[in-house]
């Protein structure tokens, strides 16, 4: 059985590897072969990736239309985050980045589906392994909506551009909330060493970077980067050694057991070593490419610590199973609750650890190449792009000192695409974008869980009441193609569509089980081998997309669009298989969306004032949502009706004079759920309670007049992590002092109310709230070298990412199921030295 486990004949190392051998051995016959085109003006611009220059507030170059285009004339709702707002907010992750733009909200949640990404509300759940966000992260033009990427550290960043709504014509599926654009340093034409180091007080993290940089002859440059980061910790984990109150020694379960050790680390962080290797070139004036390659390796104290129990709470502490926790709390705060398993138990489990102590390691390794050709007025593109992510981890999920709820699992994911666009850069009214897509994908999930000490099989020597082997492969095909029309020289008219054609394999096995999870003899319905739940998912979209923008002058745009998206369907890896298990607990199906934009963009008093406004309305249909049931230890996973969007948003930037810039951000998105009535958050019955005397909890109601299954309607209500108000605003003052310079940077943030969890439990909403970032920095005028001291949420506020059922927790009679959520890091106060040469 373990054997279907081994690496798939897509080896991560040989394709990366082969990938940039075979497109490094392909430039000199480029080069000689393509036709000798003078490159002009238009080419230089199309080989220019997306830069932020100081010229005027307006002069940032965009690629949102995979076209090189000004932030001000470009037709499409985008935010745009350069170096210097990344360094002065200490940003060194996806989350932190996310924070600086309105209406985006990024937890990671680690386990099962890594993480959540939202944008206008709009996102899917993390406690899934299976599900695809509805956000794609697309980093130097290789696009992932695996939501393990908000695990990962960011670094040597150009340029972030945030495009808000569905984006599905020039980036392809799953981005029916949007997409966050990575663009990453490229090789300078001089030899350049830079470096920063940040030293962080409250959580006592250091963080390195280093980057070399220059030109390797006229032709060819390359670029090295390379970081370090150690976190002690922001939270501390609570977790005392106690007597183990479910051990049975009637079981035959070793003595060892009867104690719990609570935990050998008080303050859980995380370490992680990143590096990215970029070869950039153009032999000839009609041939370029670009080679990146990167690796990630983190370790940290495991997924459980990176959540904490936030209630409702029957008393001052969290129970486990009904037994209460003596050294838990109940709010959100830095405290956390994982405790250690015995070593007579941890040692039984698959990718257990000595000790017992819990860990989670990550290894990322990525490969973008494009390459380019220009062919007179048309340039031929294409993209490899390789992503291989590796999480393994053993550790407690309960958030209690007890941890019966506790597993290994090793979750692998591939993902292999290639595209091909061809562009035109005509002189006259016609211009067009053409190309394909192609990706394949493989995941692989192992899971062995324990659900109670109590449960120990002499026999086999195990406490765990089952382990599994999930694994879902996919192919993706698609075709898509844009016209550009200019009848007069003020007006664009823009159209196009992409087709999708998606298709998915599933199964799952149980490969070792005690009663309902015993399901080696099972024989499912509508799968061809005994003790596997299989299935096969197919689905083909069209998805079209047309704007019509009017540019009266050359800082003026106004547009209108209609837009549409889509996010596949296919299958939960995450949800437990038992005996009752059938193919329609696990599949879901694809999410759309369709809707129209509006805005209006200009810049004004010379170049000093930019104002962008955009008012938008969509429907989402389908969204793929899940929550846990507790009474039968799975998750229930299906498709929201609706939900209706309308809003709009607006930013502003002014420098009234060189040494002031001023900028503020407004989002009103009014996200409302339509036909949908969903599953109820976890509730326990009281011993006894028959259907004629329950009372249902607040916002839920039974299924029916007979049995105890409650539902909840969400008509009317907002999804989660949808904020109806969102906004920032901030300064930037720059006094020069002689040779030197000093710059004081202060922003607020501020997010209305939401719910963290999709089963709107009463104890997951996250009120209204504002945050605050500082920064002074003393620097040389030229910016060779800078001292700073930079602050994050200086308020210490402590607010939720994330939240969800938590396992065990619905075990009081009359109560409702304690929660566990993802919780915002408190104040830091960070010193950085920069400086480059």
């Amino acid at each position: 059985m373990r054997g279907t486990m081994k690496r798939t004949p897509m080896s991560r190392a040989m394709l990366a590897g082969g990938i940039s051998g075979l497109a490094l051995l392909a430039l000199p016959a480029a080069a000689q072969t393509a036709p000798d085109t003078p490159a002009g003006p238009e080419a230089a611009a199309a080989q220019t990736e997306a830069r932020t220059e100081p010229a005027s507030t307006g002069d940032i170059v965009v690629t949102a239309r995979r076209r090189s285009e000004t932030l001000n004339t470009v037709p499409v709702v985008v935010s745009v985050i350069g170096q210097a707002q990344i360094a002065n907010n200490n940003a060194t992750d996806l989350s932190k980045i996310g924070e600086l733009t309105p209406t985006v909200i990024i937890g990671a949640y680690k386990s099962n589906g890594g993480g959540s990404i939202a944008i206008r509300g709009i996102s899917s759940p993390a406690n899934q392994a299976g599900f695809e966000q509805a956000v794609s992260v697309a980093i130097d033009g290789v696009q992932t909506s695996d939501g393990r990427i908000a695990q990962l550290g960011i670094f040597d960043v150009q340029q972030v551009e945030v495009l808000k709504g569905p984006q599905a014509l020039l980036f392809g599926k799953n981005n029916t909330a949007g997409v966050i654009s990575i663009a990453t340093a490229d090789p300078t034409d001089r030899l350049e060493i830079s470096g920063r180091t940040a030293y962080e007080f409250v959580g006592d993290e250091s963080t390195t970077d280093v980057a070399i940089s220059g030109p390797l002859s006229e032709t060819f440059g390359a670029r090295l980067a390379v970081r370090y980061r150690n976190l002690d910790g922001w939270l501390r984990n609570t977790a005392q050694p106690i007597a183990n109150p479910f051990y049975r020694a009637a079981t035959g379960a070793p003595a060892g057991a009867a104690q719990l050790p609570g935990t050998t680390d008080t303050r859980p962080g995380d370490k992680e070593i990143l590096a990215r290797l970029t070869l950039k070139g153009e032999p000839s004036d009609n041939f370029t490419f670009r080679a990146k390659s990167f690796f990630a390796r983190n370790k940290d104290a495991g997924p459980g610590t990176a959540t904490q129990n936030i209630g409702p709470c029957t008393g001052a502490t969290p129970r486990m199973y009904g037994i209460a926790d003596p050294a838990a709390d109940c709010v959100v705060d830095n405290r956390t609750t994982i405790g250690n398993l015995p070593a007579a138990i941890s040692t039984t489990m698959r990718g257990g650890s000595a000790d017992g102590s819990p860990y989670g390691k990550l290894t990322v390794l990525t490969q973008a190449i494009d390459l380019g050709w220009k062919l007179g007025a048309v340039s031929i593109d294409t993209t490899t792009g390789y992503n291989y992510t590796k999480y393994r981890f053993f550790s407690g999920l309960d958030q209690t000192s007890y941890s019966q709820l506790a597993f290994f699992n090793e979750q692998r994911a591939e993902q292999f695409s290639q595209e091909l666009r061809v562009t035109s850069d005509l002189q006259g009214p016609f211009n067009f974008m053409a190309g394909g897509f192609y990706q394949t994908s493989r995941l692989h999930d192992n899971n062995d869980t324990k659900l109670n000490d109590g449960n120990y099989n002499a026999a086999a020597n195990r406490f765990s009441t089952y382990e599994d082997f999930s694994l879902q492969t996919g192919n993706t095909l698609s075709g898509f193609a844009q016209v550009l029309v200019k009848p007069i020289q003020t007006i664009e008219i823009a159209g196009g569509a992409r087709y999708t054609r998606e298709r998915k394999r599933f199964s799952k096995q149980n490969l070792y089980g005690i009663g309902t999870f015993n399901t080696l003899n099972t024989v499912y319905p509508g799968s061809s081998r005994v003790g596997y739940l299989e299935g096969r998912f197919e689905d083909s979209n069209v998805s079209p997309e047309a704007t019509v923008t009017w540019r009266p002058d050359s800082s003026k745009t106004l547009f209108i669009a209609y837009k549409t998206g889509f996010k596949s369907g296919g299958f939960g890896l995450t949800s437990p298989l038992q005996t009752g298990t059938r193919i329609g607990d696990t599949d879901f199906d694809s999410e759309k969306a369709r809707g129209f934009e509006a805005g209006a963009k200009g810049l004004f008093l010379n170049g000093r004032l930019r104002v962008n406004v955009a008012a938008f309305a969509y429907k989402f249909t389908d969204l793929q949502v899940n929550t846990y049931d507790p009474a039968r230890v799975a998750y229930t996973i299906n498709n929201a009706g609706e939900v209706r969007q309308r809003g709009g948003e607006a930013e502003v930037n002014y420098s009234p004079f060189q040494a002031l810039t001023l900028h503020g951000a407004i989002a009103y998105t009014h996200n409302r759920f339509r036909n949908f009535v969903g599953q109820c958050y976890g509730y326990a019955f009281p011993t006894g309670t028959v259907r004629a005397t329950a009372t249902a909890p607040a916002n839920c109601s039974f299924v029916n007049a007979t049995a105890l299954t409650l539902q909840q309607d969400f008509n009317g209500r907002a999804p989660a992590r949808s904020p109806d108000w969102a906004g920032n605003g901030g300064a930037e003052v720059t006094i020069p002092l002689g040779a030197y310079k000093l710059a004081v940077t202060g922003d607020a943030f501020y997010s209305g109310s939401y719910f963290a969890a999709e089963t709107m439990a009463p104890s997951t909403l996250q009120r209204s709230l504002w945050r605050f970032n500082a920064s002074a920095r003393v620097a040389e005028i030229d910016d060779r070298w800078s001292v700073s001291v930079i602050g994050r949420n200086l308020t210490n506020k402590y607010y939720l990412l994330y939240a969800a059922d938590r396992t065990g927790g619905a075990s009081v009679p009359g109560a409702i199921s304690e929660q566990r959520g993802v919780i915002a890091r408190g104040r830091e106060v960070a010193l950085q030295l920069s400086g480059k040469f």
